[in-house]
């Protein structure tokens, strides 16, 4: 059954073509309509902003502001599915005139019963459900376990789909790993258990297999210093010999690649994205051109995932970047912190988004100085990459207002957990347990969106029993 609130109207005679399918529900009051909105979100919304019928001008405004405020993305109800009813006089252009800064379709001037129910109807029937896509931003390897717990809070909500089991699957960076896991089928519980314990389908990661010197690149670039300061041949400026002797990266990132290897052909895993069984894009950026490029689209289907994953995952200058068809690859998030137009245009009507890049807001003055250097550029570049995000991801929600998007970030405490180095090594139980619980109160906040916008892809998201624990949190305590 689809349910159509009209707003402010005093007509009775509003009635579906077929009351069994589509009903319509009305009310007068503006207060009581955004109360219920907020909690039951709805099929679509007609605001009757004419004199005889409707509200006045200024409760036409207020509800307007409410309902789409002018810088939010997303507002209390999809806009696509919105009419808005206007008299054909100075006051109705007004009101035409707000519609329009909140990016609303053009209002019906005055219509009949007959052709306001044709026309939501319509828009009822304009576009069918599509796809669900996961996007998963990076973060290093604290994001990654951030996103662990994330995917895990989400899963448990769903009933009749497994989270593995979504049509879309999207990352960059460390979220590039965990989405290639997923769209193989794994399942957010073998993910906690290889990570912790190693298993068949997802080994333990060891120090051993992040953390390999670039020797060869240093003694490669010595010898060129050496040449430079002593003058030999097409010698350079001592200076300008000493900058160019500074190695591009820390780590070869050689035993990182043949980790990705291992997982990704292992058993009942696939490293090719025209076989693997969910769709799969892998963002990157290429180094020379600074260009996003997406490995799983056409053109870039050739790619092995694993050799995908390394490039995407290649943060410079902490690992060199990866060479594929003659190209040097460089991490995704320099271009692109999700793929979120590329889930659309990959027809998903509803995505997901996880993104724990998200800079600390500290209120004590000094605080990022204080914790050094590494520290300082990490929180320059979350806020860069941050600020970026927070840009697109407004401007994309209002070119596909049919879209559903469902925003998860570290909020308070959590992203000063999650500050500083990318590159952490031990794994932080504590981490995924936070995320878990954090993700599920905000689940749990809005569960009726949530809720609402599964039910519109067939798949049942259910409330959960608020007392029940997590079980993989049990005597664990946070440290920063």
């Amino acid at each position: 059954m689809l349910t159509v609130l009209v707003l402010g109207t005093t007509l009775g005679g509003v009635t579906a073509s077929d009351p069994s399918q589509t009903s319509f529900v009305l009310e007068r009051d503006p207060a009581r309509a955004l109360r219920w909105l907020a909690v039951r979100p709805l099929d679509a919304v007609v605001v009757d902003a004419r004199r005889a019928t409707g509200l006045g001008r200024a409760a036409v405004a207020e509800a307007l502001e409410k309902l789409f405020p002018q810088h939010d993305g997303h507002g209390l109800t999809r806009r696509g599915r919105t009419a808005v009813l206007i008299d054909g006089d100075a006051d109705g252009a007004e009101v035409a005139f707000a519609c329009g800064l909140r990016r609303l379709p053009p209002p019906l001037v005055d219509p009949s019963d007959a052709a306001l129910v044709a026309h939501v109807e319509g828009l009822l029937r304009a576009r069918p459900p599509g796809k669900i896509a996961l996007c998963l931003a990076g973060g290093g390897i604290e994001g990654l376990l951030y996103e662990v717990g994330a995917i895990r809070a989400i899963d448990q909500f769903l009933r009749d789909r497994r989270l593995c089991d979504f049509d879309l699957f999207l990352g960059i960076s460390a979220g590039s790993i965990l989405s290639g896991m997923l769209a193989n089928g794994v399942t957010p519980a073998e993910v906690v258990d290889g990570l912790r314990n190693g298993n068949a389908r997802v080994p333990r990661i060891t120090r051993f297999d992040l953390f390999d010197p670039d020797w060869s690149e240093y003694i490669r670039r010595s010898f060129g210093l050496a040449r430079d300061l002593i003058g030999v041949g097409d010698a350079r400026n001592p200076l300008s010999g000493v900058y160019r002797a500074l190695p591009p990266a820390a780590f070869a990132g050689a035993r990182l690649r043949g980790y990705f290897e291992r997982v990704f052909s292992g058993e009942g895993m696939s490293d090719s994205f025209e076989d693997i069984r969910r769709p799969l894009y892998v963002g990157a950026t290429d180094q020379d051109t600074s260009e996003a490029v997406v490995f799983g689209e056409p053109g870039w289907t050739h790619v092995p995932i694993h050799r995908a994953v390394r490039a995407s995952c290649a943060l410079a200058p902490i690992y060199a970047p990866e060479k594929i068809d003659g190209r040097w690859f460089v991490d995704g998030a320099f271009t692109r912190t999700t793929n979120m137009r590329v889930a659309v245009k990959q027809g998903a009507t509803m995505v997901v988004l996880i993104d724990p890049l998200v800079p600390i807001h500290s209120t004590v003055p000094g605080y990022v100085h204080s914790r050094g250097g590494l520290f300082t550029a990490m929180q320059g570049l979350k806020a860069l990459i941050n600020g970026r995000f927070d840009k697109a991801a407004t401007t994309i929600a209002e070119m596909y207002p049919e879209v559903a998007f469902h925003l998860v970030r570290p909020e308070g405490d959590e992203m000063r957990v999650l500050s500083g180095s990318p590159m952490k090594f031990l794994y932080r139980e504590e981490i995924e347990a936070m995320a878990f619980e954090s993700v599920t109160r905000q689940i749990r906040s809005e569960v009726a969106r949530w809720r609402h916008d599964f039910a519109r892809h067939g798949v049942h998201f259910a409330e959960l029993d608020r007392s029940a624990r997590d079980p993989y949190s049990e005597g664990l305590e946070l440290r920063p």
